[in-house]
């Protein structure tokens, strides 16, 4: 006997027709296919009689579609719809972020005025400044000239007639350095009592006393005194010995003493 005769061929998967699936049970299925047939024919004659009896002139109405959940996004926010929620934290998020923009901005303005507060001013004690002197005599001459042409146009003079044949004890020439005087001294105090320095001094960072001294009655007294005393001396006896000995000479004088910021 052969043995490879009872041996047998079988295919290793399904539906070559070799093995059969076994049908289930007809009555079992009869039911449950009565009760869902049932409504699907009545649903579709349902169907058939809208379709058939809809003008075809007359476009369908829209018919409303079921609302789908929608899966939520990753942070647990909702996606921009038309809903109300999604606009509420559309808003809160914008809220949040103008309030972290006003803390920091007010955050950087308050440092902005410690730093300004902390960083203060400082003078040291300085000399006479050429440099400043030439700017302010240049404006105490033009102030002059414009004084003079004023009082020859009043009172008619001739200022050349008058200085090229002067009297006998030489008033014209006095009168002249007396009105050169007053619009210096009217220069140098005004600027001064009221600002701290004249412009010359600004220019080149300087001034008369400290800055918490400008307010103070003392001040004022000390700064008519200097004036004089630069008057008196003609205007350059005091600045050149200031140099010379690399000290502010009139302010050691008066107390009107002269700084620079550092």
């Amino acid at each position: 006997m052969d043995p490879f005769e009872e041996f047998e061929f079988k295919p290793l998967t399904d539906g070559l027709g070799f093995h059969k699936k076994k049908q289930a049970n007809p009555a079992s299925q009869a039911p449950e296919e009565s009760f869902v047939a049932t409504p699907r024919i009545k649903d579709q004659g349902l169907e058939l009689i809208e379709e058939s009896s809809t003008d075809p002139l007359r476009p369908p109405l829209p018919r409303k579609k079921a609302a789908t959940s929608l899966p939520p996004t990753p942070g647990g926010l909702t996606e921009v719809g038309g809903d109300g929620t999604s606009s509420a934290a559309v808003d809160e998020i914008l809220k949040t972020l103008q309030k972290n923009r006003r803390l920091d901005f007010e955050k950087s303005t308050a440092k902005q005025k410690i730093t300004g507060t902390a960083a203060k001013e400082e003078f040291k004690k300085t000399t006479f400044s050429f440099s400043a002197a030439l700017l302010d005599g240049m404006l105490v001459v033009a102030a002059s000239l414009l004084c003079m042409i004023i009082l020859l146009v009043v009172t008619k003079v001739d200022l050349i007639g008058n200085l090229t044949n002067p009297d006998s004890q030489g008033m014209i020439y006095l009168a002249t350095f007396s009105l050169f005087a007053g619009v210096s001294f009217i220069y140098l105090t005004v600027n001064r009592i009221f600002i701290g320095c004249t412009p010359g001094e600004w220019a080149f960072d300087q001034r008369i006393g400290k800055p918490e001294e400008l307010n103070k009655a003392a001040y004022s007294l000390k700064v008519v005194a200097r004036s004089l005393v630069v008057i008196a001396t003609g205007f350059v006896i005091l600045p050149i010995l200031s140099v010379l000995f690399n000290k502010d000479i009139t302010g050691s004088i008066t107390g009107a003493q002269l700084f620079k910021k550092a």
